[in-house]
């Protein structure tokens, strides 16, 4: 190795040390906030708040050893998308620190007793939180791109279990204080944009070992129908041909499994559209987590016939098809309207 070399890698060494002990600050700060959340305990909760300065202080010499870094070596693809991903890295996590000076001065607005229940909720939210910010630290320290790619998936599975614990902090309104219910829903808002930061996080780590900016997105979307129409069939068939990679498409309809009719098989064949498996994968709607779904379409009637609750990070239409028209014109709508939803969702090059 050149001298060259060697103090590049000593300086990047550097920067890697402070930027984990800059984590390391911040996952203790957490730990801190938590304990106030359970104990109110003013005097943690004020540590931690002070403990936030020094947090910034690093995590600005570390934005200045980044700069400082690319201006002296003028370095080569690898090194350089390492410190970009490094100082956005650095920008989350000071942002954690401040989640965690937040939630510990809400914390100590919470007067009115909390349920055992939402206590439950609320450890269990602090420590998926918590687990995953770890993670996703020690896959950026070890440039382990696999390890963040699955971390994204499991971060945003925790975050719709998240979303059911508002239900058991609003079944808490006859016995908690407005300031306290308030307190507690911007604690539970912040712990879900610590999992959004971890996200950001892999993403970073992706783009730092495989020079990926953005890993594309696919967008779940289920279609609803009624038994024996084959209107979601065929929906699901002219998504899987036409966005194979940025969608992932299945009909469901209420209660059954249709078979594929006849005129409708000859109608998948004679255009080449893809219908394996879209009598298997047809679900009861009331079985299914729903969850998954970035978008629910409804093809026969409006969506709330068929589901009761939209998940919150799912949308819902409502689509009026022509009716009384052959299938080659049923077709073309269909082909029409997920075309322009899939170009919405992801731009023009969704196909």
């Amino acid at each position: 190795m050149s001298h060259f070399e060697e103090r590049m890698e000593a300086d990047l060494k550097i920067i890697r040390d402070r930027l984990w002990k800059i984590g390391e600050d911040v996952d203790t700060a957490l730990h801190s906030a938590k304990k106030v959340m359970i104990l109110r305990d003013s005097e943690i909760a004020y540590q931690t708040v002070l403990g936030d300065y020094p947090i910034n202080r690093e995590s600005r010499e570390c934005d200045r050893l980044c700069h400082t870094f690319i201006a002296r070596h003028l370095p080569g693809a690898g090194p350089l998308r390492e410190m970009a991903a490094t100082s956005r890295v650095n920008v989350a996590m000071e942002r954690i620190g401040d989640y965690a000076v937040t939630i510990s001065r809400e914390a100590l607005q919470v007067t009115s007793p909390i349920s055992a229940q939402l206590t439950q909720s609320s450890d269990a939210m602090f420590d998926e939180s918590i687990s995953i910010l770890s993670d996703a630290r020690k896959s950026f320290r070890d440039g382990n791109a696999d390890m963040a790619i699955a971390l994204m998936k499991v971060a945003k599975r925790v975050q719709n279990r998240m979303d059911g614990v508002y239900e058991t902090l609003f079944a808490e309104d006859d016995r908690m204080d407005g300031a306290s219910m308030m307190a507690i829903f911007v604690v539970f808002n912040l712990l879900k944009r610590i999992v959004d930061q971890a996200k950001n996080i892999c993403d970073q780590t992706v783009y730092a070992v495989k020079g990926i900016a953005k890993i594309p997105k696919t967008y779940r979307v289920l279609f609803l129908d009624q038994p024996g129409s084959g209107l979601a069939q065929l929906a699901s068939a002219i998504g899987r041909k036409n966005f194979p990679e940025s969608g992932f498409f299945m009909p469901a309809t209420p209660g059954t499994s249709d078979s594929v009719s006849a005129q409708l098989q000859e109608f998948l064949d004679e255009r080449g559209l893809p219908d394996e498996e879209l009598t298997t994968e047809q679900l009861e709607v009331s079985e299914h987590d729903l969850d998954d779904f970035t978008i629910i379409v409804s093809l026969n009637g409006k969506y709330s016939d068929y589901i009761s609750k939209v998940p919150f990070h799912t949308s819902a239409l409502n689509w009026v098809l022509p009716q009384d028209v052959d299938l080659a014109e049923t077709y073309r709508a269909l082909r029409d309207e997920i075309q322009q939803l899939m170009t919405i969702m992801a731009g023009d090059d969704a196909s």
